[in-house]
Formats: C-alpha cells, structure tokens, sequence
C-alpha cells in the first residue's frame, strides 16, 4: 500500500478498519423523501383514513370494479382520488392504474390532478416498485410520470436501489416529454414543477442522470455521457459543479483523461479548490507532474481562515494516489524530493472524502 493510501487509511480508519472496507458500505443520502413531499402525502392518507367512516373504501373499490370491468356507470373522479387515499394493499394499485386509463381519454385528469405525482407516492409508501416499472412500460400511463417533480422522484428512487439503467430511462423519457412539449408549444403546470428552477432541465435531474451514468461506468455509459453533454446543451441548460464531477470521475475511470480535462475547464471559477483538484488529477493521469503540480500549488496556498466551507483548500484522496505515483516515476532526484515535500504538505489538508463521494454525496458509514 502506498504512502497516501496509507494516510488516507489513518484518517479514515474506524476500530482499526480499513478505507476500503468502509467505501464499499458507503450510505447514499442525497435526496430524502422530503423533497418530494412524501411525507405531506402520507399525512394526508392518514387524515383522510380517520375521518372515513366505516364502509366506505369497500364501497368506493365495488363502485370502481363495476366501473371497470362490468361497464355499469362511468368512473367518478372523486371516488379514485380518495381510493388513492384509502388503499393500504399493493394489490389495489392495479385498480388505480385500469381505472386512471378508464378516464384518461375521458378528463384532462393526468395533467390537472396529477395523478402520476399521486400514484408514484402510493407505490412509495406502500413499497411496490413493480407497479412503477408497469406503469412505466405502459404507453398511455408514462406521459403522467413525467412532471419535473415525478420524473425526479423516480430518477432518486432507481439510484438508490441501483438501477441505474431505469433512472437513465426515466431520464431520457422525460427529455422527449420536454422536446415534445416543446414542438407542440405546451406549457407544463407549474403545480408539478421543483422549486427554484431557472433553466429548462433541472439541476437535480442532470446531477442524477450523470451519477446513474457514473455508476454504471461502461464504454457505453461514457459515450451516453457525451452525447447527453451536447444534448443538454441544445435545450439551453447546462449541469451544475457536482454533475460536472460525476461526468469528469467516468472519463477518468474510462481511461479519458484529456476529456475529462475539458470537463475540469467547464467548472465554475467560484470553486478553485474543485476545478483544481479535477484539473491536477486529469494532467497527473497524463503523465503530466509538472503542470498538475501548479495547480496542487495553487490549493496548498488557498487562505482558507475566513472560509466556513470544509472543502475549500483540501485534497482530493484521488488527487495525492495520483500525485503520489507519478512522483514515483521521476528520475530527477531534485524535482522528486521537491514534490515529496509538497505531498506531505498536502497529506495535512486531506478531504474527508473521495471524488465519487464528493460526486454523490456518500456519508461514509461503516457497517456494525
């Protein structure tokens, strides 16, 4: 093990574990299911289950089977909202999901009442993602899962549980909803939106997309990583720091250091220690320790007394690896003691982090 990831272990180290033992039990916690307002709609389930009298979600689920499959009388409304409400068994999505196609044709119902915001939180609560993948599959019921907020939810929700390949659809999904949108001079309901959104695809959804990418971490993900980059660009958007970082960490894995410079060129100059961290690594990877050795100059003297940010001034582990072996390659004993010194110096301001965890915001925590 080398000299860095011998610190790193130290700084790292939890009853006498190992850094890579506690990486592989990272705990991903980006977005909770506050922001979706999940909790709100689970209040709501529960309000409106108390103050139902007895009877009435038996009466309510009769009325809808008639509905549905003896074809008495039209789907009301009002009785699907409050099943949406009452039902407490997965069982009951299926009737949710013939019901809504029932009067999609009829009402304006997926647009105005947002039932697939409403229904993607019941499958959430109630744990049953195989009505989500349905509902999904299901050409006349997609559309309604593609509000910002809904598109978003699903995106988290398939990352979290390592599907990336399905957050990636969801994703490209909800591009074609906006370009469709688009040609068709639609205006989405701003009931469905996220809040504080200045550009047309949201910060969130493109931080999301190029993690699930990220993990996936393939020839092909990289390639789809480029083109989403210049598609991203069409719709006059463009993704935030954090995003940048996730798609600079897959060109380094996919052995594109040059690539991943042009992205570390794409960081916002108000994050010095960041767009540095990413420019020493990608030119380290190219053999290049003489101008990777600038910019690790550049953070080693980042004033950072009147900062508040923990990150500012600090290394990346990732950067010192690198750092550290190309130090080793050096025949120039002069130059090799000089950078020697400057490592041990950065070694002090070591990030708590590594770039995948900076990129998806891992709270390192070690399995009990």
């Amino acid at each position: 093990m080398s000299f860095v990831l011998k610190t790193v272990s130290r700084v790292f180290q939890t009853n006498s574990r190992p850094l890579i033992n506690i990486f592989k039990n990272n705990s991903r916690q980006i977005y909770e299911a506050s922001v979706f307002g999940i909790k709100e709609y689970e209040n709501v389930r529960l309000k409106t289950s108390l103050k139902a009298s007895p009877g009435l979600f038996d009466a309510i689920k009769e009325r809808l089977k008639e509905a549905l499959y003896k074809n008495s009388h039209k789907i009301d409304l009002q009785d699907l909202n409050m099943y949406m409400l009452l039902c407490k068994d997965p069982n009951d999505l299926e009737i949710i999901l013939e019901a809504f196609k029932k009067v999609k044709s009829l009402y304006n119902f997926d647009k105005n009442e947002q039932f697939g915001e409403r229904f993607v939180k019941v499958c959430f609560i109630l744990e049953n993602n195989d009505k989500i993948i349905e509902a999904l599959n299901d050409e006349e019921i997609r559309p309604s899962l593609m509000s910002q907020l809904t598109s978003f939810l699903l995106m988290n929700k398939f990352i979290i549980e390592n599907k990336n390949d399905l957050a990636i659809r969801v994703f490209d999904q909800y591009l074609e909803t906006i370009d469709n949108g688009i040609k068709n001079n639609e205006r989405p309901s701003g009931k469905s939106h996220l809040k504080k959104q200045n550009q047309l695809i949201p910060f969130g959804h493109l931080r999301l997309a190029f993690e699930a990418l990220l993990n996936i971490n393939s020839k092909e993900s990289f390639e789809k990583m480029k083109e989403t980059l210049s598609k991203v660009e069409s719709f006059k958007s463009k993704p935030n720091n954090t995003a940048l970082a996730c798609c600079f960490l897959l060109a380094i894995r996919q052995n594109e250091p040059n690539f991943a410079y042009q992205i570390s060129l794409s960081i916002e100059k108000f994050n010095p220690t960041l767009t540095n961290n990413l420019k020493a690594i990608a030119l380290l990877k190219q053999g290049r320790i003489d101008e990777a050795f600038y910019f690790i100059d550049f953070i080693l003297n980042i004033n950072t007394t009147q900062s508040n940010d923990n990150f500012q001034g600090k290394f990346f582990p990732d950067t010192l690896e690198a750092f550290e072996e190309e130090i080793d390659k050096l025949d120039d004993d002069i130059k090799r003691e000089k950078y020697k010194l400057a490592l041990n110096e950065a070694i002090k301001k070591l990030f708590h982090q590594d770039l995948y965890g900076y990129c998806t915001k891992i709270n390192i925590k070690q399995k009990k």
